[in-house]
């Protein structure tokens, strides 16, 4: 299956396309869309969090933060 056309579609036609995959990706909640090595990834940091090894921010300070990040890094 080839899907290079899908690059050159105008964004209107790019954003039907992603939802109608994510309206068939999610019609089956009980099928779990994580894949396993992500699991434990996020199993590994909740860990960390709950015996204080790591802190998190509020999402509205997280996003500044990443905005932040962004514009100090050069575009290519």
């Amino acid at each position: 299956m080839k899907f290079d056309h899908l690059k050159d579609l105008p964004k209107a036609e790019s954003l039907l396309a992603m939802e109608i995959l994510w309206q068939s990706l999610s019609q089956n909640p009980t099928e779990d869309l994580t894949p396993p090595w992500h699991q434990q990834v996020l199993a590994a940091r909740l860990e960390r969090l709950k015996s204080g090894q790591e802190s998190c921010l509020p999402w509205d300070q997280a996003k500044e933060r990443l905005r932040t990040l962004t514009r100090q890094t050069p575009s290519h």
